[in-house]
């Protein structure tokens, strides 16, 4: 917090710098753009349509000359121009002395061609006007287009119309003030009214982001209909609809392929980082470790192999710094999913890219817009069933632990007896919970001319948790700049973020899961009792101390988290000539973080420490992460008739450090000694890590297409970096992809809308591994003095070098066919992938004779192989009204399948096919990496009440045996997607969003957790009361009550259908606009957004087991309020 506190006055300046260069910047611009008129150019022209002798002048001039209400006499006819060393201005009057015009000259070098004439006596008649509305792109006219008068300065003044089913309009208008024309998919267009027009025809220009004409892969932007690639764009605003509070979330609604990994333990906790994958695991990963909270702010992905690539407005950038973006700066975001699509970023793009495009600054006048989200959230407790206290307290006695002939135990019977009868029935898994109130607030300045334009955002979100004492805050405060002039584009981005965590100190939610309900909350004084009982469970057993769980929660202990983000972003464009550009860009980043945990001495979990010297713990981790990055770039496009080829060549170089210290401390016996220096441990030292990576690659990507129909992609990329072996320093990727537009073919006229077929072929690669795999490395230890006699230092080999260490590889083979009927009313779309990863990563057992375990190595093979499918229709519309109303559901299966692994894999799984308990991921060579392996069950025999199995080949037995184990079903759904509709009819909108899954089995742990094998000293699930076995002839499915719990392995008993359907989110919205409210207007508001959204309200399974088992889940109602002003 010190250094961001130092950085606070040196980044108020750079904001005071650069708005007082604003300002200065614009009133030059304005005095110089007007004075262009006099500048003096040459123009020899012969028999040329006047259109073009005008489109050449502009072109010349670098201006750009608009009609405004006028049709030029003559305009194709032939035409001679002969001026030298002219001005501008006499150029154009010389040019149009025969013509009723006069010209207007305005910033941003806009000329306007008006017709002369009009008095300003005549200004403010109201005058007649008719006329048509069209897209430039279709044939048919425009129904329902927004016709709305405006002032002077642009803004509406509330009246207007819209088009009829024919696309024409009628309006009064005052004279010289001007219409505003809007439809959706299109750009506005404002025209000025000086005459009465009967036969206005108004076109339209299509907006290439709305009609998804562009695909943005980040590094460049493609035309849709020549793309090879396979993608997925969605825009911030369908995000934001379905997901205010978290984007990425709501992708999952739109694809299939994407998806959020669901951490059962962590639930709704707000510290908690989200995991994604695109189209299954592409490797195995880290399999002896998770990421701490350090690695996560620090963004080591070593641990997290499979998580796609993310990239920022052209940069490539950390997790984290997506996961705090402000929702409401973001415009779109794309998922490339295939090689055609991902190739250009090589080694780094096997697990797919996630490209985040945020909004440019309009230019115009100042506008300030504002954006806040107010969310209620309620814990979701359903899937918790546990015993009430009457329920608890008979289950116990039916276990047997209490004996009418044993004086305590019937004592203590009675004790809990009269407390059920005096109604004492705690509910304990309330106690920790609260409703959370969840804030986010987004104040945004924008403005600028056609030269300058600059972008000011500040962000703050407020996320407490459901569990008391747990929050999130994050703040962040952006600045974008950009200067375009003539042939010259620099833009500049400064974002400054700082994240806060705080997990709740009333320690794990499962605490609570296991008190028994006929306790007391607080003794007869309101004072939480340490020991709730000493719980006897019978003769011959020994008792159970039992904790109560909010005892801890007095104490002032913490565990925070603190993370703080610079990144530095600039771009810059030159149009060398007309088809030639030249990009460069470059990238710095800055992270400090920090986490701190302090658990005093009077904590119960040093109860059964006997130094009372090490009572009470400190943790503290600091963390420093510095990152660069730059690339230069050209591209190059020609056109000849109906050819089209473009040309793009990359060169970048990025290098990644981050380093860590890690101290411990015992020895706290008061929670007002919160700081390190109270305490130390005689048994460890300061640890830490340090690690540094760099990478270089060269990129190279040839584009043709034949008139529209026929496209052919090919890229290729070399990368080269320190995270491999020294002889396999540099790898080649690249990728051909063909794409037929069909739809095009004079044949298939009228027949469809749309029909692609794409194809495309490539390898990828992944770094997403340690950086110090493939070197030999030393550390120093206490056990190496130094050697004075030879003054150096010994140290302890703890890495050793494997210079053939290569590149993991995935070969890509994509197919897709996208199809649409009756005006795209009706879209279809179908991709098939076959992904193998080849040369995976892992670890490999060594000789006990080289002190080493293992070494990592390529010896790994795994494949992906599916289909993503999707249907979208436009179930009814009505386009005068603007009413519509879509239905859309997408699929996806991936079969997963490991090809090839280690011995050292091979070990593992022995150790892990060995365990009795839930079962652990185990890998064999033609299954999947999420394939369970367990013993067959036969069920509960009725004479005897034990557990009948099956050996492997298939013989009867109530011995369990781990050699029994075979495949009996994989985690991974066989189909997974999403189904949506939305309503909108006019500014009002309604949408519905479900998720499910189908065909995955589960291991239901409740079962043998809460059931089979819960010690009766605790609470336990309500089906424990029933479906027991009691006496012989029972055919139940459990077995009988154990006092201390069975000691059950696990089986096929206890797997059960994954089936899963989920209500995600519900939203309704209505936008007030000001051409329809006056107290807008009133207000100087343009727009404003009320959007309603819940998440999570429903859920349907086939199988019943608790979840959020260390932090529940929650339900979330969402008002998002969006004012954007004048």
């Amino acid at each position: 917090m010190r250094k961001f506190k130092r950085l606070v006055p040196i980044l108020s300046l750079c904001l005071c710098t650069s708005i007082g260069m604003t300002d200065t910047l614009m009133a030059q611009n304005v005095a110089q753009e007007r004075a262009y008129k006099n500048e003096k150019i040459s123009v020899r022209i012969s028999n040329e349509p006047l259109s073009k002798i005008i489109e050449r002048i502009a072109q010349q001039a670098k201006v750009k000359i608009n009609l405004q209400g006028v049709t030029l006499l003559g305009i194709d006819q032939p035409t001679t121009i002969n001026a030298t060393d002219k001005p501008l201005d006499e150029i154009l009057r010389d040019l149009l002395k025969e013509q009723n015009v006069h010209l207007r000259y305005e910033p941003g070098r806009h000329i306007y061609i008006e017709p002369a004439g009009v008095s300003d006596n005549e200004v403010g008649q109201m005058i007649p006007v008719q006329g048509v509305v069209r897209g430039e792109d279709v044939d048919d006219v425009l129904i329902g287009a927004t016709i709305i008068i405006t002032d002077g300065s642009g803004n509406s003044t509330g009246m207007g119309c819209v088009t009829n089913a024919d696309g024409k309009f009628t309006i009064n208008v005052p004279r010289k003030q001007s219409i505003k024309v809007s439809y959706i998919g299109y750009k506005s267009q404002s025209v000025q009214i000086l005459r009465p027009e009967s036969d206005l025809k108004i076109t339209l220009k299509a907006n290439t982001v709305d009609m998804d004409q562009v695909v943005v892969t980040g590094i460049s932007k493609r035309s849709k209909n020549s793309f090879t690639g396979n993608y997925v764009t969605v825009k911030g605003d369908e995000l934001r609809k379905v997901s205010p509070t978290n984007i990425l979330r709501g992708l999952q609604f739109f694809d299939p392929s994407f998806r959020i990994v669901q951490n059962n333990n962590r639930g709704s906790d707000p510290n908690a980082q989200m995991d994604f994958q695109i189209r299954g695991d592409q490797s195995l990963g880290n399999l002896n470790s998770e990421a701490t909270s350090m690695e996560l702010m620090l963004d080591n992905v070593s641990s997290r192999p499979n998580v796609p690539l993310f990239v920022l407005n052209g940069f490539i950038v950390p997790i984290s710094r997506v996961l705090n973006l402000d929702p409401e700066r973001v415009e779109n975001i794309t998922i490339l999913k295939d090689a055609a699509a991902t190739a250009i970023y090589g080694s780094k793009a096997a697990n797919g890219v996630i490209v985040v495009e945020t909004k440019i600054a309009p230019d115009g006048a100042l506008s300030v817009s504002y954006s806040g989200n107010f969310t209620v959230q309620t814990p979701d407790l359903t899937d918790y069933n546990l015993c009430n206290a009457a329920e608890k307290l008979e289950l116990e006695w039916m276990a047997g632990i209490y004996s009418p002939t044993n004086n305590t135990e019937m004592n203590n019977y009675n004790r809990y007896k009269r407390n059920v009868l005096a109604g004492v029935d705690t509910y304990w898994l309330s106690q920790p919970l609260r409703t959370a109130f969840v804030q986010n607030h987004s104040l945004t300045a924008a403005g600028g001319t056609d030269v300058f334009r600059y972008t000011l955002g500040v962000n703050a979100g407020f996320t407490p948790g459901v569990m008391k004492g747990s929050s999130n805050t994050n703040k962040s405060v952006n600045l974008n700049m950009s200067y375009q002039k003539n042939d010259l584009t620099v833009g500049a981005d400064l974002t400054l973020t700082e994240s806060n965590g705080e997990n709740s100190p009333y320690g794990s939610f499962s605490s609570y899961s296991e008190a028994n309900p006929y306790y007391q909350i607080k003794n007869a004084d309101g004072e939480y009792e340490k020991v709730l009982d000493d719980k006897g469970l019978g003769s011959g057993v020994s008792n159970r101390t039992i904790y109560n769980p909010l005892y801890d929660s007095q104490f002032k202990a913490r565990n925070e988290t603190n993370n703080i983000n610079i990144a530095a972003q600039l771009n810059a464009e030159y149009m060398l000539l007309k088809n030639l550009r030249l990009t460069a860009n470059l990238s710095y980043t800055r992270g400090m973080a920090r986490t701190e945990e302090f658990y005093p001495a009077g904590l119960t979990e040093f109860d059964d420490e006997q130094d009372l010297t090490r009572r009470g713990r400190y943790e503290k981790s600091t963390g420093d992460l510095t990152s660069w990055s730059t690339d230069l770039g050209i591209n190059y496009n020609w056109q000849l008739n109906k050819h089209l080829v473009s040309l793009f060549g990359n060169w970048t170089v990025n290098e990644d450090t981050n380093n860590s210290v890690d101290l411990v401390g015992r020895g706290y016996p008061d929670e007002h000694m919160d700081d390190y220096i109270f305490g130390y441990d005689t048994d460890t030292r300061p640890a830490g890590s340090e690690e540094t990576s760099r990478a270089m690659g060269l990129t190279g990507q040839f584009s043709y297409s034949y008139d529209n129909k026929y496209s052919f992609d090919f890229n290729v990329r070399a990368d080269m970096s320190s995270r491999f072996g020294s002889d396999n320093r540099m790898e080649p990727f690249w990728s051909a992809g063909v794409r037929w537009n069909a739809y095009r073919e004079k044949w298939l006229e009228g027949r469809v809308s749309n029909l692609v077929f794409r194809a495309s072929y490539g390898v990828t690669g992944s770094q997403n591994y340690e950086p110090y795999q493939a070197i030999e490395f030393y550390s120093f230890s206490n056990s190496m003095k130094p050697y004075t006699s030879f003054n150096v230092l010994g140290a302890l080999l703890q890495g050793l070098n494997n210079s053939d260490l290569n590149w993991s590889t995935v070969n890509n083979l994509s197919l897709g066919v996208d199809l649409g009927f009756w005006k795209n009313r009706i879209n279809m779309s179908f991709n098939y992938y076959n992904n193998i990863t080849n040369e995976m990563l892992v670890q490999y057992d060594l000789a006990p004779s080289t002190g080493f375990s293992s070494q990592t190595v390529n010896a790994g093979e795994l494949q992906n192989k599916g289909f993503d499918v999707s249907l979208n229709v436009i179930a009814f519309q009505d386009l005068q009204r603007q009413i519509f109303w879509t239905v859309g559901v997408n699929a996806n299966h991936n079969k997963n399948t490991i090809r090839k692994i280690s011995n050292w894999l091979q070990a593992l799984n022995e150790e892990q096919l060995a365990s009795e308990g839930a079962p652990l991921p185990t890998y064999q060579e033609g299954h999947s990496t999420t394939t369970l392996y367990t013993v067959r069950s036969l069920g509960i025999d009725p004479s005897s009440g034990q557990e009948v199995y099956l050996t492997r080949d298939g013989k009867k037995t109530f011995t369990w045996n781990a050699l029994d184990k075979v495949p009996v079903g994989d985690t991974n759904p066989k189909v997974s997607g999403a189904i949506n509709t939305s309503f909108n009819w006019g500014d009002f909108s309604l949408s519905m969003n479900m998720t499910y899954k189908w065909g995955g089995i589960a291991y239901n742990s409740t079962l043998v957790d809460k059931l089979e094998n819960r010690n009766i000293a605790y609470n336990t699930d309500r089906r424990a009361l029933t479906s027991r076995w009691l006496q012989p002839g029972d055919v139940v499915r459990y077995k009988a009550l154990n006092r201390e719990g069975s000691q059950t392995p696990q089986s096929t008993r206890f797997i059960m259908d994954d089936n899963e359907l989920n209500m995600s989110s519900i939203s309704v919205g209505y936008r007030f606009r000001d051409d329809k409210y006056a107290f807008l207007r009133k207000c100087s508001i343009s727009a404003l957004n009320l959007n309603f959204n819940t998440t999570d309200l429903a859920r349907w399974s086939t199988i019943e087991m608790e979840r959020g088992l260390d932090y529940p889940f929650a339900r979330s109602y969402t008002m998002t309020l969006s004012i954007i002003f004048k």
